[in-house]
């Protein structure tokens, strides 16, 4: 197993607020571009694969389909949730994209991260999100065809998951997202 700079406890880690780290990306647009705050750590994210992207328009699709009136999704965008700016694959964010000109949101009705090579990251991701109050956080394992589903935030942490297969039915705005037929 390969060791990272954050297991040497002899190394320390200057954090950043979400204020600085939105100046540096202002500053340095091409540097940061690829990049989201994560408890006050600069992470560089990961390419996108063409299965991640097939996942994300698949999901979108079948969300646009059920979403009720007011609630909007965005697709890599940013969410502002407490000492972090996460940019998850699909939030589902509360009202018009026209509430946010001026300001990111900093909730969502529910977050969706694909993961194919970033399961650690993204399950670790889950008590940001709950600490943000997301009310519904999904992981979607495309190696494992499972989709985890956390619920319920209290405290900083999710109360309930849920697992479901590709093969069953995963309950959203009271309608359900099928990933059978992939």
């Amino acid at each position: 197993m390969q060791s990272t700079i954050l297991d040497f406890p002899e190394v320390k880690l200057t954090k950043i607020s979400v204020k600085d780290y939105e100046l540096l990306c202002r500053q340095n647009p091409t540097q940061y571009e690829k990049t989201e705050l994560f408890e006050g750590v600069i992470v560089e994210k990961i390419t996108k694969s063409s299965a991640h992207i097939f996942f994300k328009h698949y999901l979108v699709h079948s969300l646009r389909g059920i979403l009720p009136s007011g609630f909007f999704i965005q697709e890599e965008d940013s969410v502002r949730l407490g000492g972090s700016e996460l940019e998850p694959d699909i939030s589902v964010i509360y009202g018009s994209f026209l509430d946010y000109k001026n300001t990111l949101p900093e909730t969502a009705r529910l977050i969706i991260e694909i993961s194919i090579s970033s399961l650690n990251y993204d399950r670790e991701k889950a008590n940001a999100y709950a600490k943000g109050n997301v009310e519904e956080y999904w992981i979607v394992d495309v190696d494992n065809k499972k989709v985890e589903v956390f619920t319920s935030p209290q405290n900083g942490n999710y109360l309930d998951k849920k697992i479901y297969t590709f093969q069953e039915e995963i309950p959203a705005f009271e309608k359900i997202v099928s990933l059978k037929e992939i």
